[in-house]
């Protein structure tokens, strides 16, 4: 799991100056940053993300760089143990935090000297923060990790590799590289949660050098009617003016709605951020007053009327006034995860082998597969 943060500034006079950092202890070799800061800057050193191993620091870096022509070059560097992808957070994710730790850093340069103390410490809040809100990814809900798969560019492109035919691991790597045109160091963070979900069995066949991979599960991703919360409506409750505006709001928005990807993109990327997943747990079994909604540890009212605010954008929620003037929080829309038996794969498992692109060992394996799970999802 992630290891810290360390926010670094280009400056003309000082070269590489690091304005906070998380933990206070965490210290990363100056050639290293260095190294960073030249994978940025190589050709037009523009706005944007790369990934570098440091051997000398013993961990990867996830970097955002704002580029050269930015008024104030920094890069954001998330540090990471040797072998684990960023990817594994949600990119939406990272964008999000990496836009926060920016307002303060915005705020660092309007602030004079004597009050920058006051800012870098908030900084150094947030940063504690996001590297707890990271952690919590790693206790993924299957319907989270089946949206970090769905968020990752990566976890779309292996699904649609494995949709087609089992793959040895250094087949689907290669086919990763040529699709997203560049160098991949890995994947088995990204097939991590094809595994943990089920989705992908993963063994070896005789004769064969390498690993094969089998798709024995498919997925959906999508919006759906809050069923409990409109079977509740239906009785009249919270009350009957709530009541009416809400069924009343949520069919016009599913009359209007159309899955497509950017939608779903939209779905997962709200589940994969803890706190806003916690939200949509909590509001799928009742409405709240907006002002008597349940903080989380840390939470002030503000943080969460931001992050309310974005999830109404998302047309996640919807706020209700009632008779009263008070505003009332309701889910609008769920977001819904459900696996299915990829019956389509019999038929593809017979024409490869006849035509030759699969071994007989290899579709014989993925048969027995997709025989073991079929009773599961009969049942």
């Amino acid at each position: 799991m992630p290891l810290g943060y360390i926010i670094s500034k280009w400056t003309e006079d000082k070269g590489l100056v690091v304005p906070a950092s998380h933990p206070d202890q965490m210290t990363v070799d100056l050639d290293d940053m260095m190294r960073v800061f030249y994978a940025h800057i190589t050709g037009a050193g523009e706005e944007g993300n790369v990934f570098v191993r440091l051997e000398r620091s013993q961990c990867n870096v996830a970097s955002y760089f704002t580029g050269m022509e930015s008024e104030d070059p920094i890069m954001i560097n998330l540090m990471l143990a040797f072998g684990e992808d960023p990817e594994m957070f949600g990119e939406a994710f990272l964008k999000e935090i990496n836009g926060e730790i920016l307002k303060y850093m915005s705020e660092l340069s309007m602030t004079s000297t004597t009050q920058s103390y006051d800012v870098i410490k908030k900084l150094k809040d947030y940063l504690k923060v996001a590297l707890f809100q990271l952690e919590r990814l790693k206790n993924l809900t299957k319907e989270q990790r089946l949206a970090q798969i769905y968020s990752s560019e990566k976890g779309r492109a292996i699904l649609e590799f494995l949709q087609e035919r089992a793959r040895p691991r250094k087949e689907l790597l290669a086919l990763l590289e040529d699709k997203l045109g560049k160098l991949i160091s890995g994947i088995d963070y990204t097939l991590d949660p094809f595994v943990k979900t089920d989705l992908v069995h993963q063994d070896w066949i005789a004769g064969l050098a390498d690993v094969i991979y089998f798709l024995q599960s498919d997925f959906i991703i999508s919006r759906v009617p809050p069923q409990k919360l409109i079977s509740e409506a239906k009785a009249g409750m919270p009350n009957a003016i709530l009541a009416k505006n809400y069924l009343d709001t949520v069919r016009r928005y599913f009359v209007s709605y159309r899955q497509n990807i950017e939608d779903n993109l939209t779905v997962a990327n709200n589940m994969m951020n803890p706190d806003k997943y916690d939200y949509i747990v909590l509001f799928r079994d009742k409405p709240y007053p907006l002002n008597k909604i349940p903080k989380g540890p840390g939470e002030s009212f503000k943080f969460i009327k931001s992050m309310l605010k974005s999830m109404e954008e998302d047309k996640i929620i919807t706020i209700i006034k009632d008779n009263k003037g008070t505003e009332w929080v309701f889910l609008l829309s769920d977001l819904w995860t459900e696996t299915f038996y990829p019956e389509y794969l019999v038929e593809r498992i017979r024409k490869d082998r006849m035509s030759g692109l699969l071994k007989k060992e290899v579709a014989v394996k993925h048969l027995q597969l997709l025989e073991k799970e079929y009773p599961k999802e009969k049942a």
